[in-house]
């Protein structure tokens, strides 16, 4: 009986560090998803500005004409331009 307990135990402690391994990763994979679309869109600004000779307006600018895909579902994008010819300040959360 005790040597049952005992794999049992050990059973659920490979359990637990399996699961702790596995959200440690999905979570690391979410931050670093945000880093690269905050760059995704940062490049896609500075490409419309050498293009057009100014910034988007919008994000959803970059999302119709230049590509930028948002998982609106896992990332918050603030996009926030002061003139048509000053680079916007970008900021993508996790939700």
């Amino acid at each position: 009986m005790k040597n049952y307990i005992l794999s049992i135990m050990a059973f659920v402690c490979v359990v637990g560090i399996f699961l702790f391994a596995v959200n440690s990763i999905s979570q690391r994979a979410t931050d670093e998803g945000a880093e690269a679309l905050q760059q995704a869109i940062q490049r896609a600004s500075v490409q419309c500005y050498a293009i057009e000779g100014r910034y988007p307006a919008s994000v959803d600018y970059l999302v119709e004409n230049y590509g930028i895909q948002i998982d609106n579902k896992k990332y918050a994008v603030f996009y926030e331009g002061f003139a048509s010819n000053v680079m916007p300040d970008i900021t993508v959360s996790k939700i």
